[in-house]
């Protein structure tokens, strides 16, 4: 989100606050949303941020960053955590691991797989 649709994030983020059954539920990927727009979203102390959660490595905070990132396009130097994956916290599973991925460059066309770094998360189901 850079501010021009700073609105729409919040919509399909309340999603993630919906279910009430209790049961595992891991909601992930590009939500294009900062964090202080995620804190004025409702009931979202339900769930674990992953990346908060596993350690808070700055070696994996931000996973759109223009100064590493050459698919962006940007004329500018920027490093934002836009992908997020959450938990909605349970005894039943644990994450174990959070890293990012895509961060080498494909040989075959002098591009990373995408403008964002991906996200994987391992867990521990008992």
């Amino acid at each position: 989100s850079s501010g021009i649709n700073a609105e729409w994030p919040l919509r399909p983020g309340e999603f993630i606050t919906r279910e009430s059954t209790p049961r595992i539920s891991i909601f992930g990927g590009d939500m294009n949303i900062r964090d202080f727009e995620m804190n004025r979203i409702k009931n979202v102390q339900n769930f674990d941020d992953l990346w908060e959660v596993t350690g808070r490595d700055n070696t994996t905070r931000y996973t759109w960053d223009t100064s590493a990132n050459c698919n962006t396009g940007a004329p500018y130097k920027s490093k934002l955590r836009f992908d997020r994956i959450y938990l909605r916290k349970s005894a039943e599973c644990r994450p174990t691991s959070f890293s990012l991925v895509g961060k080498t460059m494909l040989q075959s066309c002098d591009m990373f797989p995408s403008d964002h770094w991906g996200l994987l998360a391992r867990f521990t189901v008992t």
